[in-house]
């Protein structure tokens, strides 16, 4: 992995997207290989889980300090000109936690990443487990 960026959180905006502060200034950031339901939108209902999903990256990440780590194997940017970064806490995988506990579900875009194997195997134990969103939501049927 390329050189860790050193961050604050200053605001979790759904269970796989946070914004950061940097020496850089702030930005988006998309964390890579998770995805997590999304929240209801100009008064649309969310999916099942959504605001769980939040709330769990919200209490993990709000306020730290954590480590943004670009990937290779991914592009920079998404379509939404948000980061695509890595996100370490206390060196751990915030979306391997957050994929363990229930909140979301392992998600490749394009090409495997660095790390895949972490977020697969969180999220079969999880799944087994019926943890969070396996055992919440009986919509889910990945």
């Amino acid at each position: 992995m390329a050189a860790a960026e050193a961050a604050e959180v200053v605001a979790v905006v759904d269970g796989d997207t946070i914004d950061v502060k940097t020496s850089a200034g702030e930005s988006r950031v998309r964390i890579i290989g998770i995805d997590t339901p999304e929240i209801g939108r100009d008064g649309a209902a969310g999916d099942c889980y959504a605001i769980e999903a939040r709330n769990f990256l919200d209490e993990l990440l709000y306020g730290r300090k954590v480590e943004l780590q670009s990937d290779s194997t991914q592009a920079d940017v998404d379509a939404y000109g948000r980061l695509l970064r890595h996100v370490d806490v206390d060196g751990q995988s915030a979306a391997v936690l957050a994929i363990a506990a229930g909140t979301g579900y392992e998600y490749t875009y394009d090409k495997s990443y660095e790390g895949q194997s972490d977020h697969l195997a969180a999220e079969a134990a999880a799944r087994d487990e019926r943890v969070g969103l396996w055992g919440a939501c009986p919509s889910v049927d990945r």
